[in-house]
């Protein structure tokens, strides 16, 4: 079988792409997990206060502020014991009460008989017999929480009374009252209704309790304290409210007063304000009557409803960009509270929702986390490939000028720099076949076409001709392979670094090239500069470098001019320089100077011939000497390179200071 061509950038993408969605299942299941844990044991981890919180600004942007007119609350209230006295009243004014409430459905007395009166032991009985002429009257009982026992009223006034409730209310933990137990078991067992179903009981409408009798009723309160309509107790019982007003009513009767210690914090209570137990009870009333108490669903729905929310997030995160997860992030969240209001509003449920809030307001940071870290391990991977590719073509890596960290910021400056690389490298690639296809077989077919031409008579040239334009075909040919090998090398060969003075390095090019520039009549200046100056680097590399510099200005200026070279400090650093009074060049041209194989005014006469690599070679050697190479030129101005390399502050003598300025 013949094996298939590796793609190292398809395999890449492709490894990635699994390893993203590995990560996004591993951070789903692992935020759906976390979340349902919270939304389970929300209360013992503290969530709940959170959820309460939620639930009564919720609960206080769904009221409806509608009460029902059949529900009326006789006050005991400050007004009230101004005029009766003080508190607690005979039993006496109570069964007088009781008969200006006659044409009432159902009276509930939120009033506790427990205990005998020795200084009117006889209003007992008539309180009692004012309960059975009424046939409807309610009265409360007390359930003892920790031993799970009832207190009853006394004796002679429960045999009277239609029924008996509860009128425990149990706040949770901050304190609240947020709902009803409708029925408990008591410590024998035996089965005791709230008072709010035994009221209704007695009016002729059982509460169905259901499967879950024993749960909790959030309670839907009508409004803010004192939404329902109330009467005084004075008022009434002097006959100031006609007895018709309560016909058919559900009455309850129960402390308002400041002083009685009957009041507490609810949902809708602001700045400190508290409801009363009788308006609480008739809150709880109101929903019973109308069967609209809210709901919430059982422990193990509640959390499954809690990470729909949290997948939907991770969802969006898994298909969209950052910046637009970011949002969808945001949108959920707007969800989650919007459907938390609508449901409340309109279904007349409530499901905790912190959790849910806690999963989503993660996923985000979690799953950006994840994903970076994921790519950037293949990038870091897929780089250390590549440099081991290198190392396998090149023998060895050239020095990094840059030392790069682990952070995202660096690992992206890495990936950029590598980047830029490869970019320079297809470009490379693109240059060397048209240089290869063009420049390189340009000279070859030109000998071809000249043996071709000596092969017949007639067109033979002569031997002398035929040799010189052979040997400038191929010495043509040998300045091109020997400029793309020095490139070639100066970009991808490991280089050995040791202290070179480039004093010394310019004054030999100079000595070098002064018979050219003798025959051209050309001075070479090299004056104001240090004794030393020390860099460190391949002293080969930047010779050749240097000498390019110098051999393209010796080409390029015209006879009896001169060519100034200089060196001096620049901080740490030091700065050569050579300027001649050649042509020149323009803008455009300056800007595509350094670009390998670009050659200006090739067919112009008297253009020194070339191969259009030199520039493009000092470039890279300086570059890769961590340096900078500038040049300032106008056409017909002559030319100015300025070369800038590091000193070496470990050099024999330390930087040197230039001669003079």
């Amino acid at each position: 079988m013949t094996p298939t061509s590796h793609e190292p950038g398809a395999d890449f993408w492709g490894n990635l792409d699994r390893r993203i969605q590995a990560e996004w299942l591993l951070v789903t299941l692992a935020l759906l997990s976390l979340t349902f844990a919270l939304a389970w044991y929300g209360a013992p981890l503290g969530l709940a206060r959170l959820d309460h919180a939620f639930y009564d600004k919720t609960l206080a942007a769904s009221v409806r502020g509608v009460h029902d007119d059949r529900i009326v609350i006789v006050a005991i209230d400050d007004g009230s014991i101004e005029k009766l006295g003080y508190w607690p009243w005979r039993r006496a004014l109570h069964a007088r009460l009781l008969d200006r409430l006659r044409h009432a459905r159902v009276v509930g007395l939120d009033i506790v008989f427990s205990d005998l009166n020795p200084s009117y032991p006889d209003d007992d009985d008539l309180l009692a017999r004012a309960i059975a002429r009424h046939g409807r009257v309610v009265l409360p009982l007390v359930v003892d929480g920790p031993r799970k026992t009832a207190a009853p009223p006394l004796p002679p006034l429960s045999r009277a009374a239609a029924a008996k409730g509860y009128i425990n209310v149990y706040p949770d933990e901050d304190g609240v009252i947020r709902s009803l137990t409708l029925r408990q078991a008591l410590a024998d067992g035996t089965p005791v209704d709230h008072f709010v179903p035994a009221m209704l009981a007695v009016a002729g409408q059982p509460v169905e309790y259901g499967k879950r009798a024993g749960d909790r009723r959030l309670i839907p309160y009508a409004g803010a304290p004192g939404h329902f309509r109330l009467y005084p107790y004075s008022e009434v019982l002097s006959g100031a409210i006609p007895e018709e007003v309560f016909r058919d009513k559900h009455v309850i009767v129960g402390s308002w007063a400041s002083g009685l210690g009957d009041a507490f914090p609810t949902p809708l209570s602001h700045d400190g304000e508290a409801m009363s137990g009788v308006e609480i009870l008739a809150n709880g009333l109101q929903a019973a009557m109308n069967d609209s108490w809210i709901a919430e669903p059982a422990r193990w729905q509640a959390a499954i409803l809690a990470c729909l929310p949290v997948l939907l997030a991770c969802a969006a995160l898994r298909r969209l960009s950052p910046s637009k997860a970011f949002l969808a992030s945001l949108a959920v969240l707007l969800l989650i509270f919007t459907g938390s209001w609508l449901a409340l509003r309109f279904g007349q449920l409530w499901v905790p929702f912190t959790a849910s809030l806690v999963g989503v307001a993660l996923a985000y940071p979690v799953w950006g986390w994840r994903s970076q870290e994921a790519a950037l391990q293949h990038i870091d991977r897929e780089l250390n490939a590549l440099n081991q590719e290198r190392r396998r073509l090149d023998g060895g890596l050239p020095a990094r000028s840059k030392r790069y960290g682990r952070t995202l910021s660096a690992r992206i400056s890495l990936l950029h720099d590598t980047v830029a690389q490869l970019r320079r490298a297809r470009s490379n690639r693109e240059e060397t076949l048209r240089f290869l296809s063009h420049d390189m077989r340009a000279p070859q077919n030109s000998i071809l076409a000249l043996t071709e031409l000596q092969s017949h008579p007639d067109s033979a040239l002569p031997q002398d001709e035929l040799l010189r334009r052979i040997n400038s075909c191929a010495h043509k040919t040998l300045i091109l392979v020997d400029g793309f090998v020095q490139l070639a090398r100066a970009e991808a060969a490991s280089m050995s670094r040791h202290p070179v003075n480039l004093v010394e390095l310019v004054t030999q090019s100079c000595e070098s090239y002064w018979a050219s520039a003798r025959n051209k009549n050309i001075s070479i200046e090299f004056h104001d500069t240090p004794d030393e100056a020390w860099t460190r680097g391949d002293g080969v590399l930047l010779q050749r470098a240097w000498d390019n510099l110098l051999d393209n200005a010796l080409k390029y200026s015209p006879p009896d001019t001169a060519i100034h070279c200089g060196i001096r400090a620049k901080g740490a650093s030091w700065e050569l320089s050579i300027r001649d009074h050649g042509r020149g060049m323009t803008d455009a041209q300056r800007q595509a100077l350094f670009r390998p194989f670009i050659r200006f005014d090739e067919d112009s006469a008297g253009n020194p011939a070339g191969a259009g690599l030199g520039l493009a070679f000092v470039k890279t050697v300086i570059e890769r000497h961590e340096g900078a190479i500038a040049v300032a030129a106008a056409a017909g101005g002559g030319t100015l390179f300025t070369i800038t390399l590091p000193g070496d502050p470990d050099a024999p003598e330390g930087p040197a200071a230039p001669a003079s300025a």
